[in-house]
């Protein structure tokens, strides 16, 4: 795990160590930052990531990607940016602004702005309560990433997308509103149309990754993308669709670094 990398700051550079020497790598596939508790913590094991990739080391996913996928805030703003549909969203730490955004909006999904598989989001059609969750978000110093609730049927779609192609896709099922696996949803394989061929590959090619998991819902309007992960749990979508995306990865890693 990244804690027990060091680093090692040399007249000629630096050396990122384990606890038995020299890390000797020529690739490192980035699962993840780990849980992380402050910003100082983030900032040292992003700083880590980063020399190895200076030291000239193959980071998968780059860490610049890896970045703009744990900022909701900034994979959002990308998303929007490049024409891909998205939920519309408000994100701010002033009170007045997020209970407007929420009155406006109706039905409301409040999300950490760092987070996965749907923990801590909230949703709210009242938006008296919507202003008291926020309100005490404030007081602890939390920002408001505030998204309009898209009424979908009782799935989303996840689709893993590798080397610029998506390599599966399965239905998300749940009886909650929340259809993570993490939360209780199902897996259920199901085929990939153009469209949707479409925007995941355009999504992670938006962030800059290598492979992702992006998670999409089929709205009133049309599909929207909810989530690009970074670093997917692929577990659930393994046990549904009998496609094991460490191995598209691996042969990936094969061609890109002749290793």
């Amino acid at each position: 795990p990244i804690q027990r990398l060091s680093v090692k700051i040399t007249g000629g550079g630096a050396v990122v160590e384990t606890r038995r020497g020299p890390l000797e790598v020529s690739v490192v596939v980035i699962r993840g930052l780990g849980y992380v508790i402050d910003s100082n913590t983030l900032m040292r094991r992003v700083s880590v990531l980063r020399i190895l990739e200076r030291e000239g080391k193959a980071a998968i996913n780059p860490v610049d990607a890896l970045l703009n996928c744990r900022n909701k805030l900034e994979t959002i703003y990308l998303l929007a940016k490049a024409g891909i549909p998205v939920p519309p969203t408000v994100v701010t730490e002033d009170l007045y602004h997020g209970y407007v955004a929420a009155r406006e909006m109706g039905k409301v999904v409040l999300k950490p702005i760092q987070g996965s598989r749907g923990f801590g989001a909230m949703m709210f059609e009242d938006p008296e309560q919507a202003f008291q969750v926020m309100r005490t978000l404030l007081i602890t110093r939390n920002p408001l990433y505030i998204q309009k609730y898209v009424e979908k049927p009782n799935r989303d779609v996840r689709i893993i997308v590798v080397d610029g192609r998506p390599i599966g896709c399965m239905y998300r099922v749940s009886a909650s509103w929340k259809t993570n696996i993490a939360q209780g949803a199902t897996g259920v394989p199901c085929k990939i149309t153009p469209e949707l061929e479409e925007i995941a590959v355009k999504a992670t090619e938006t962030l800059g990754l290598i492979y992702s998991g992006v998670d999409i819902g089929e709205g009133r309007e049309g599909y929207m993308v909810f989530e690009v992960n970074a670093s997917p749990d692929w577990r659930g979508f393994k046990q549904a669709t009998g496609i094991n995306p460490a191995v598209y990865l691996a042969d990936y890693i094969h061609r890109a670094t002749k290793i």
